[in-house]
């Protein structure tokens, strides 16, 4: 009845409302990651997420080899969205007594192969058993220099909205995978799906070169996820939908059409784990400059308005428009 994020904010209501939060606490509930105090010049940045079977990944189209690898990287996104350096990870690992130890060793050596690639070290966790599906729940443990987090709240009237990638590829993959077409990791769609990169280079340029004013990464979607800046930052936006920059793989599946409906997926399909940010027109050479450097799109969909809460997304003839799907949720 509450819904997802109705729900989260009820829960923070009953374990935070009474509670003085402590001086070390920067951030909390509300952004990709805590952000907590480590010492006079670093904070930590942790994180969680739990991929569930039947909700996240069904076993027919995923091996456990890259559940685990993409149960980690999906983390490692949340730290690269507030511009941290992974360090460490704890895996709650909920799994039926019937699985196969073969099938266990395989997860952690996906999750070995991400850890490794970033430079993460696993430092515990748990392991129980289900009585029916799986669950795999990560924590990752990041760090940045004070002044070079970007939080969510940051974006102000006027700033421009980018993005990084190629939005929606993921959520047509997951199609692919969900209509039994192909299970094939040579296919674009599928591989964005199952095999997420997560924009830690990215990230950590834009709060170098002091580009970014707020920052999210993609998991729910584009507008979903661009809804939280709003309400962070108490503002509004328009979205242009002639700016976007769509791969070959999209617009072929979508039938490369100029309809309004074409750009449902890029919009509201989540786990792409791209980098949406908002910064100055000032700095718009600096980004063109870093999508050289960093080999992958980074483009302007879009601008900060003042009109706190008001989102609009605009098509090719300047008319707003409005879509009845709104991307998945939980509890619905």
């Amino acid at each position: 009845e509450a819904g997802e994020f109705s729900l989260i904010n009820r829960i923070e209501r009953i374990a935070c409302g009474n509670h003085i939060k402590p001086a070390s606490v920067t951030e909390g509930i509300g952004d990709d990651a805590a952000v907590i105090e480590k010492d006079s010049r670093t904070f930590f940045l942790i994180t969680a997420d739990a991929l569930i079977e039947n909700i996240h990944f069904r076993q027919d189209y995923i091996s456990p080899y890259t559940l685990g690898r993409k149960a980690l990287a999906v983390n490692i996104s949340d730290i690269a969205a507030m511009a941290g350096n992974p360090r460490y990870y704890l895996v709650c690992l909920s799994v039926p007594a019937t699985t196969p130890v073969n099938w266990v060793k395989d997860l952690y050596k996906g999750m070995n192969h991400i850890a490794k690639q970033y430079s993460l070290f696993l430092i515990g966790g748990d392991t129980v058993a289900a009585e029916k599906t799986i669950a795999v729940s990560v924590t990752v443990i990041g760090e940045a220099k004070k002044g070079s987090v970007i939080f969510r709240h940051g974006a102000q009237p006027g700033d421009l909205i980018f993005v990084t990638g190629l939005p929606g590829d993921s959520a047509l993959g997951l199609e692919i995978l969900e209509k039994g077409f192909s299970k094939s990791l040579k296919n674009s769609l599928i591989k964005k799906h199952l095999c997420p990169v997560p924009r830690i280079q990215a990230g950590q340029a834009l709060a170098r070169q002091n580009i970014a004013s707020s920052m999210i990464d993609t998991s729910d979607g584009i507008i979903p996820d661009l809804i939280h800046i709003l309400r962070q930052s108490r503002v509004g936006a328009r979205i242009f939908l002639s700016n976007f920059t769509l791969s070959k793989a999209y617009r072929k599946t979508c039938g490369d059409n100029a309809e309004d409906g074409f750009f449902y997926h890029a919009l509201y399909g989540g786990e792409d784990y791209e980098l949406l940010f908002t910064t100055d027109r000032k700095k718009t050479a600096a980004i063109k400059a870093l999508e050289t450097e960093l080999d992958i799109p980074i483009t302007c969909i879009g601008e900060i308005t003042d009109k706190k809460g008001n989102l609009d997304i605009i098509n090719a003839s300047g008319n707003s428009v409005s879509f009845e799907k709104k991307g998945f949720a939980h509890f619905k």
